[in-house]
């Protein structure tokens, strides 16, 4: 059985919002990594891992969020 594919509109969303995701993956693995303010040290002691989890999921979504306002807020603009 073949999916209906989406409309234009909600393609057009689900793109940006995934851009956004993953520019916000990227952003907070770059913070752990360089180890930015302390955040890789304290999120090692993290035993639970919830403190990570709850940083990527809430920098990713937001990231996500403002590239699809970006978009949308975008959409009625002449490409020159």
């Amino acid at each position: 059985m073949k999916l209906p594919n989406p409309p234009k509109l909600v393609r057009f969303m689900l793109r940006h919002i995934l851009n956004g995701l993953v520019i916000g993956a990227v952003f907070v693995l770059v913070l752990i990594w360089t180890d930015f303010m302390g955040i890789g040290t304290m999120l090692k002691t993290d035993d639970s891992g919830l403190a990570t989890f709850l940083l990527f999921f809430q920098t990713s979504f937001t990231f996500g969020a403002v590239s699809m306002a970006i978009a949308v807020m975008h959409l009625g603009e002449d490409e020159d």
